[in-house]
């Protein structure tokens, strides 16, 4: 596993949160689960709304995890420099 390849799953999560985002809050802004004084949503609007919402929960998990992989990788490649060679060879 490399740090390029982690900055390619934060940038794909990241591209995945925006449009799941961006399509929520587009088309289904104003759907909420019904409550007994409001009129009932349609179940394919709630239920696109519910769909949406967790692919962005879960792209933003994996954004995070990868972030922290990423930023792992890059301190563990700071900390171990190779060996200085003598002077000799």
């Amino acid at each position: 596993m490399s740090i390029r390849v982690m900055l390619k799953l934060l940038v794909l999560a990241l591209i995945a949160f925006g449009v799941a985002f961006g399509l929520r809050r587009a088309y289904f802004w104003n759907v909420t689960p019904v409550s007994w004084d409001q009129d009932p949503t349609s179940m394919w609007a709630l239920g696109s709304a519910f769909l949406l919402r967790s692919v962005e929960n879960l792209a933003a998990v994996v954004a995070a995890l990868s972030l922290i992989v990423a930023v792992t990788l890059w301190l563990r490649g700071r900390r171990t420099a190779p060996a200085p060679r003598p002077k000799g060879q």
